[in-house]
């Protein structure tokens, strides 16, 4: 839908008369109606049209992009830092290098000839925008590619498509590197964009990638090389294709299924883009906008030449995870604001935070909003819409009442265009749409009083189908052309739709958290006081509600129903524990009806299911507005809370307010003994509830403290009040590498910031480790590889009739013992009795937590330790491959940090440490080796929210630290960076449940399919040569051990020794031989011929699997295996240290690191029996 779609009001026609008159470059921007007339003239061609717009607005500023200067950094090079302004150039000069692109592009051996394609990997940009629009021009396939697809995503792309030449954002150019080294002969040339000479990252980013294509002969060279090269050489006007409608751009989406298709734009699409429609509007709307939207997305790309073609200014946000966006709306005051709602929230987050600052001095919420939105949207806008995801009703109110407009909500879809805005069908593009009844869910065209049905569309919009993919083409659209959209709808009067559902009966929640409510309501309904429910979700929100019928039993005796709500609601809870639902499955509130469903109401269906059409109408209205007044009173308590000064109120009771407002809970569950996770929180929830408590007593509260299982309610408080008190601050993700730091360095990690002086002072004099190991102090014992750590190192100390100490966290030592027996009693009586006959006399276990000050313990306990302990041995972390880095600093990079201060207490004790493969994230390729120190392989880091950047980060951190601990007095430090480790065959029941491969291995046997490979296929369709990096548990922990123990007695080349302990064998077993396996032990898994098919397929039976099943299940994680994956020969990583030290150590059954064979992987599934799950 096009902003100039929106009909002009008296006020508005009024305020764009005022601010134009008191704004010179807003009276500046107003469109001429002789060009947008121009541009509407019939069988005008697009070149013509971009040739049109360019010389009319010639001296007009076009295009900007945040200024910048050069500095030096600490480290002597030179970097480019944002200016608060922006700089821009005109119309004129962006014609000149679109011209001076295509000469380039177009002339030469290497030729590009219309009809080719060119790919784009980069953010959306002045630069980026010229390319695009010189390619068009050109008649050249434009192909924007996604920042944030992974590379194997990418690489099948590149593959069907076999574009000519790759343009690439000097941000994403070792990205586009990999591409193109994996890519076919027809890509010749890599072009360079945003990119600063003087910068000296930028700089050798282009001479690496120059040095690494040079032997392909590919060339590369800059956008600024390409413009100078073609201004030089003579024009070349392309030739306007014969066909009238040649294909222009391809937009690959993932789609329903997750696999990538291409959406083909013809040359009329794009044009439907420059035209501005404004011939019958009055008055003309100045457009100055703000881009952020990858370009890779239509709303991105319509959103800037639609303000081109109004003679507009575009201006480009700064960086891609949009951490200057407000600056940027703030330097911009834009006219026309497309967001997200995530954008909109952002907004209200940051302004809301500032009114019930104010408010405490008595400053009105009016005056606060006036104030902010003439400081940060910049007082001059006068359209504003948003889309790509619903909006909730709160937000949406907030945001008009912020901006003084009415917020339109913009419905469409990359295949469709714009269909609708503010529940108006807009014609055009829409040409016609029908509704087609979905009698499977009782949506039908005769429903009354309003039609509703699944919406079919035809548009002027409308693309043609999908790049080389008829199949999938056929599919998406009906025998008449119309595009099936998969939205229910009703329709309220003509040309009047309301959203109302998916076809499909799995309700996204806002957070993205998909839930299956029929399964939801089959598990609840076992409930003894349940005897039926509804329930009931909205996409705009992040959690459930629901409507309950209590049972006979429940409501006998009972004068009031609502008195039943304390034990409904602890009934809920009951069931979701003992069906292992998550958090966002439960409903938070419900409404109790005494009134059974039936098929006397309408409530039920012939065959007894609810009617859930019927529900709706009947409780929607109620349900929203218990919606709307939960999310009030949340905001509320928020708000008090926020205004709340550290001394106002005892800590303990905040905090329980604190939660409750957070989660939602309702205040008779919320106690001090009562744990966060117990109340539906998780890691997520966890984040946003530590930053409240953060702002409440500005106290940095890690998610380790509040998700662990040994910290309630009240151990948050207490811990809240060590923190406070005096002398007692520690070192935090801020203090360390700066607050809000996008970049984390070693060189900030110094062990002054985490240990006493008095201590690393003593240390380099201090007694070298013991001769002979006969104490152990190891942590995270209740792990999968923990557990085995703890064996083998029990076994060694039987042997000298030593000691193990395990550190586990829990509320006494009683209670963190019991955890860890529970921990073998696991489904082996032999493993059992085997760790109770050695723990008897060897095993002393300690309730603590490594990520607290002290460990968690008492002074007392904590010298002991010091003194007695010979060895440390430390497999304990916090995975999460979701929480940022500061989040994960407490618990694992300051956790290594206070053991390592055990270390250097009282005498040297070497330390056993195990990383991850995750801290190669970011290296250079072929850097990532094992004997380089981490300070300088990996000196800096990035620090963003991409997956496993946080983890992968905190272990870094700990390896840089034990660095510094060897150098200051030799401390002993054996690394261990561990990939995939897989269970073992000694003893039965013992998997790592939660993690990708457990739940493969499940869900290919539960399903019963599999791919017919996993992998991409070869030339000839069949399947290739592939490798598994995965190591048996007990290979792993025998070599941890026993190689440890050599570096600590000196017998290897250093004190410090890292180990990248993965299989390295090109021995071509892989996944699909793991299913060989599976399918030769005679479960029957059958084999999915197409890719796509299979994984449609193997979803859809994992959703339909019973809850227990289907959390167990690989759906958490099947955004993994979208596509398939590239074949990979060997390891990702140089493993030669580490086979060499197995080697001569003559560790495992082969005296080598061992292959995978078959019984290991059938061992998955009887071990899945064995624990019931299969």
């Amino acid at each position: 839908m096009s902003n100039e779609e929106t009909v002009f009001t008296d006020e508005l026609t009024q305020r764009i008369a005022d601010l134009c008159a008191a704004d010179p470059q807003l009276a500046a921007a107003r469109p001429l109606a002789g060009v947008g007339a121009a541009l509407e003239e019939p069988g005008i061609r697009l070149p013509e049209i971009i040739h049109t717009v360019m010389a009319a607005y010639a001296n007009r500023p076009a295009l900007g992009q945040r200024a910048v200067e050069y500095v030096t950094d600490a480290a002597g090079r030179t970097v480019s830092r944002l200016l608060p302004r922006y700089d821009t150039i005109t119309y004129g000069e962006a014609w000149r290098q679109i011209q001076a692109v295509d000469n380039a592009l177009l002339t030469g051996p290497d030729a590009v000839v219309p009809g080719e394609r060119v790919a784009m990997l980069g953010f959306t940009s002045a630069e980026f925008t010229i390319i695009d629009t010189a390619l068009a021009r050109a008649g050249v396939v434009a192909l924007p590619l996604q920042t944030s697809a992974p590379a194997e995503q990418l690489r099948p792309i590149i593959d069907e498509t076999e574009p000519r030449a790759l343009f690439a954002d000097v941000t994403f150019l070792d990205d586009a590197v990999e591409l193109v080294l994996g890519a076919g002969a027809a890509l010749t040339r890599v072009v360079v964009f945003d990119h600063h000479a003087a910068v000296d990252d930028e700089r050798e980013a282009v001479e690496r990638a120059t040095t690494r294509l040079a032997e392909r002969g590919v060339v590369v060279e800059t956008f600024a090389e390409m413009v100078a090269r073609g201004a030089a050489l003579p024009a070349v006007e392309p030739a306007v294709s014969a066909d009238v409608d040649p294909q222009l751009v391809l937009i690959y989406t993932s789609g329903s299924t997750g696999t990538p298709k291409g959406a083909m734009y013809p040359e009329r699409l794009v044009t439907n883009a420059w035209r501005t429609g404004l011939t019958h509007q009055q008055p003309a709307l100045p457009s100055i906008v703000l881009s952020f939207l990858p370009m890779s997305h239509m709303m991105g790309r319509g959103t800037v030449y639609r303000t081109l073609a109004h003679g507009g200014t575009v201006y480009f946000a700064a960086k891609s995870d949009l951490s200057t966006l407000l600056e940027d709306i703030a330097l911009v005051r834009p006219t026309q604001m497309t967001f997200v709602p995530r954008v909109w929230e952002m907004i209200h987050q940051d302004v809301q935070s500032e009114v019930d600052r104010r408010a405490l001095d008595g400053v009105p919420e009016q005056q606060v909003l006036d104030e902010r939105s003439l400081s940060l949207i910049g007082g001059r806008q006068l359209v504003a819409m948003t889309g790509s995801a619903p909006i909730s009703p709160e937000l949406k109110a907030w945001v008009q009442k912020f901006l003084g407009l009415e917020l339109m909500e913009a419905y469409g879809s990359t295949e469709a265009g714009g269909v609708m805005v503010s529940g108006h069908v807009s014609r055009p593009p829409v040409l016609d749409y029908k509704l087609v009844d979905v009698p499977e869910l009782g949506y039908l065209s005769t429903d009354r009083p309003h039609p509703r049905g699944e919406l079919l569309l035809k548009s002027t919009d409308l693309i043609p189908g999908y790049y080389k993919r008829p199949d999938v083409t056929a599919d998406v659209f009906d025998a008449d052309g119309f595009y099936r959209t998969g939205d229910i709808v009703a329709e309220l009067g003509p040309d009047h739709l309301q959203y109302l559902d998916r076809r499909n009966n799995v309700l996204k929640l806002a957070q993205g958290e998909f839930v299956t409510v029929s399964k939801l309501e089959a598990a609840f309904g076992t409930s003894p006081l349940i005897r039926q429910i509804y329930v009931y979700g909205n996409s705009s929100r992040s959690y459930l509600l629901a409507v309950i019928v209590p049972s006979s039993d429940a409501l006998s005796g009972v004068v009031d129903p609502e008195a039943l709500r304390p034990e409904l609601a602890d009934a809920l809870q009951t069931v979701a524990r003992e069906a292992g639902l998550q958090s966002y499955e439960v409903p938070r509130d419900f409404i109790i009806e005494t009134e059974p469903f039936s098929l006397e109401n309408g409530l039920l269906t012939g065959v007894r299911k609810l009617a859930w059409p019927k529900l709706k109408a009947r409780y929607g209205a109620e349900l929203e507005q218990l919606y709307a007044e939960l999310a009030e009173g949340q905001a509320a308590e928020l708000r008090a809370l926020r205004s709340l000064r550290a001394s106002d109120a005892p800590v303990l009771e905040t905090v329980l307010r604190a939660v409750s407002a957070t989660l939602g809970a309702s205040a008779s569950e919320v106690a001090g003994d009562a744990h966060f996770t117990d109340l539906g929180g998780d890691s997520l929830s966890a984040l946003t509830f530590g930053n409240l408590l953060e702002e409440i007593f500005e106290v940095e509260v890690p998610v380790g403290v509040i998700v662990s299982p040994a910290t309630d309610l009240a151990g948050v408080a207490a811990y809240i009040e060590g923190e406070r008190a005096p002398g007692s601050k520690r070192p935090t993700f801020s203090t360390v590498h700066g607050k809000n730091a996008t970049e984390a360095r070693a060189a900030d990690l110094t062990l002054d910031k985490f240990i006493d002086a008095e201590t690393l002072a003593a240390a380099p004099s201090l007694p070298g480790p013991a001769s002979e190991v006969r104490t152990v102090l190891l942590t995270g014992a209740t792990g999968f590889l923990g557990r085995y750590l703890a064996l083998e190192w029990l076994e060694r100390m039987d042997l000298v009739d030593g000691k193990v100490i395990a550190l586990v966290r829990g509320k006494s030592d009683a209670d963190a013992r019991a955890r860890l027996d529970a921990t073998f009693d696991s489904g082996d009586p032999k493993l059992l009795a085997h760790y109770q006959a050695l723990a008897a006399d060897h095993l002393e276990v300690i309730a603590g937590d490594k990520g607290e000050a002290n460990l968690g313990l008492s002074q007392e306990v904590w010298q002991r330790l010091a003194d007695e302990v010979d060895f440390i041995v430390d497999p304990a972390a916090l995975v999460n491959h979701v929480l940022p880095y500061s989040e994960l600093f407490g618990p694992n990079a300051l956790g290594t940090a206070e053991l390592i201060r055990i270390a250097l207490t009282t005498r040297i004790k070497p330390f056993a440490y195990v990383s991850t493969i995750a801290v190669g994230g970011g290296v250079a390729p072929g850097k990532f080796v094992e004997d380089a120190d981490v300070r300088v392989m990996s000196a800096v880091r990035s620090v963003d929210d991409s997956y496993a950047n946080g983890y992968g980060n905190s272990k870094w951190a700990g390896e840089v630290l034990l660095r510094e601990a060897n150098d200051l007095c030799g401390l002993p430090v054996s690394v261990f960076r561990c990939d995939m480790i897989l269970a073992d065959t000694t003893y039965a029941g013992q998997l790592n449940l939660p993690d990708m491969f457990t739940r493969m291995m499940f869900s290919l046997v539960a399903s019963g399919i599999a791919p017919y490979s996993f992998y991409e296929l070869g030339a000839d369709g069949k399947r290739q040569r592939a490798h598994y990096d995965g190591l048996p548990v007990e290979f792993v922990s025998e070599s941890i051990s026993t190689l440890a123990v050599q570096v600590a007695a000196g017998e290897s080349d250093s004190t410090f020794e890292t180990y990248h302990v993965m299989n390295p064998y090109d021995d071509g077993i892989g996944m699909d031989e793991f299913v060989d396996w599976l399918i030769e032990a005679g479960y029957p898994v059958a084999r999915v011929d197409d890719y796509a098919d299979w994984l449609a397929r193997f979803e859809t039976a994992l959703r339909g699997l019973p809850d227990r099943q289907r959390q167990a299940s690989l759906l958490p994680l099947l955004h993994n295996y979208q596509q398939p994956s590239y074949p990979v020969p060997g390891s990702i990583a140089p493993v030669e240290r580490f086979r060499a030290a197995v080697q001569n150590a003559k560790i495992g059954a082969d005296k080598d690191i061992p292959h995978i064979g078959a019984p290991v992987i059938v061992k998955y599934i009887t071990d899945l029996q064995l624990l019931g799950l299969l």
